[in-house]
């Protein structure tokens, strides 16, 4: 369990939304192939003001972003899977040993083309359940810091950047950290 001096407040709806098409934004930059449509896209809907400070930086075309910050913006994709389980745009949490094909997911696709209805009509799961998710998660991350510790085999049911970025994506949705960039993740 994780031990933090004050009680998170929980995002809304609306934010996980916004931060939603930033992560899509964010995970097309990272591919350079879609980097100027993603571009596009981002500048005729607004989505900007969603970015974290890191993100935006990232997302500046005017720089060639490193190789090390292409892959860990590109792994945000799995973060991204946990808002949109939380949006109800999953049936099912996904297995923590597979990293999701974020483009295959339907509710993705319609966010994208379609981001003031997105926006406006997106619900959360109950609280409750998303805590429970979230609290499932920082457990699988502990399993998984216990075994890097400790030189033990890693579970085989969990991949540890796939546990990470979904764990930091719910975290960050019950409330923990003051912003996007500064979520605690510790177990």
């Amino acid at each position: 369990m994780t031990d933090h001096d004050d009680s998170p407040n929980a995002r809304t709806a609306q934010e996980a939304a916004c931060r939603a098409l930033a992560l899509i934004a964010i995970t097309s930059r990272a591919h350079e192939d879609v980097a100027h449509q993603s571009l596009l896209w981002v500048q005729e809907n607004g989505i900007e003001e969603f970015f974290s400070a890191q993100e935006r930086e990232f997302h500046d075309l005017r720089q060639k972003p490193s190789e090390r910050d292409i892959l860990n913006f590109s792994w945000r994709a799995e973060s991204l899977v946990s808002i949109m389980w939380a949006l109800g745009g999953l049936e099912h949490f996904p297995p923590l040993d597979q990293q999701v094909d974020v483009w295959a997911i339907q509710s993705i696709q319609d966010a994208v083309n379609s981001t003031e209805a997105f926006i406006a009509n997106v619900t959360l799961r109950s609280q409750s359940t998303i805590g429970d998710m979230e609290f499932d998660l920082c457990h699988q991350h502990w399993r998984v810091r216990d075994a890097k510790l400790f030189h033990k085999p890693m579970p085989p049911e969990l991949n540890p950047s796939v546990v990470y970025e979904r764990r930091y994506g719910l975290s960050w949705l019950v409330g923990w950290g003051d912003d996007w960039d500064d979520v605690p993740t510790d177990t």
